[in-house]
């Protein structure tokens, strides 16, 4: 049975942009709630969703999470 995200799970961000090689920016954050395929993420200013398959297994009760900016604001 593949691994499911639970609660206070760690999970590795990197952010990326597009056509710019690797990643301009990496933070981790926690996984405050699941709910169905979103998770609510903690660690920032304020909480992030994200959806379960954008979550990649990365060891017991850690996961990684690739984001692609298209240009920067």
């Amino acid at each position: 049975m593949p691994a499911t995200p639970q609660p206070n799970d760690s999970v590795h961000i990197r952010l990326s942009m597009r056509h710019d090689g690797g990643a301009f920016w990496q933070t981790n954050a926690t996984i405050a709630s699941v709910a169905g395929r979103t998770v609510v993420l903690d660690g920032f200013d304020r909480q992030v969703t994200a959806s379960v398959t954008e979550l990649k297994p990365f060891g017991p009760g850690r996961w990684s999470l690739d984001w692609e900016i298209k240009t920067r604001p």
